[in-house]
């Protein structure tokens, strides 16, 4: 019989049944920076999540997010993610809800405790949610492997009312080769190691 569910997630399904009863307040935009990266296996990658189109040090602000970032996962390994402080301090002023690593989706969701006055205060027209970290553990040379925002994402403003998406962004990384040393760089510092040994010998001699 599985155990109780955790507090933290309880508060968010509650939050998202009653924002879904709500009419939607204000729309915005959510999408990934930077928009591409060119990376080899073995990287360690990173990608912040960045909401837009809202009020500029005014209404409407974000209260709570719940948003699920889908990847593959034969290409990309998830290994952490770090909220913003944008909806208030984590523990003290907003509840990091997220589940985290799903298998091939990444989920990310908080809530904040602040009133909409102090939200607005608080928050630009655009700011990074959360930013995202991977490992690349397979990626061919010019092979291409997307992350995407998946449908289903809630979000609420200070109010408590829903926030329509008008915008979902994707982000790509492209595999590329891993780029060695040059050849003629090795000789360089080899002539150049051999050049001054030489000039310290005929110093010695002197």
């Amino acid at each position: 019989m599985p155990g109780p569910i955790p507090f933290k997630r309880y508060v968010l399904a509650l939050l998202t049944i009653l924002l879904m009863q709500i009419p939607g307040a204000h729309s915005a935009l959510i999408g990934f920076q930077p928009g591409s990266i060119f990376a080899s296996t073995g990287d360690s990658i990173s990608f912040d999540l960045v909401i837009s189109d809202l009020g500029d040090f005014a209404p409407d602000s974000l209260g709570a997010f719940d948003i699920s970032i889908g990847f593959d996962a034969s290409a990309l390994s998830f290994t952490s993610y770090s909220l913003s402080n944008f909806l208030g301090n984590i523990g003290s002023q907003a509840i990091d809800a997220s589940s985290g690593d799903l298998g091939g989706a990444v989920n990310i969701a908080e809530v904040s405790l602040l009133s909409a006055v102090n939200l607005d205060a608080l928050q630009p027209g655009e700011f990074i949610l959360a930013t995202l970290n991977f490992n690349v553990i397979d990626l061919a040379v010019g092979v291409v492997t997307n992350l995407s925002v998946l449908s289903g994402a809630v979000l609420g403003d200070g109010f408590g009312n829903s926030i329509v998406l008008t915008g979902l962004g994707s982000a790509s990384v492209q595999g590329v080769s891993s780029v060695p040393v040059p050849g003629t760089l090795w000789l360089m510092t080899a002539s150049l190691f051999g050049w001054r040994t030489l000039k310290r010998r005929q110093s010695a001699q002197r």
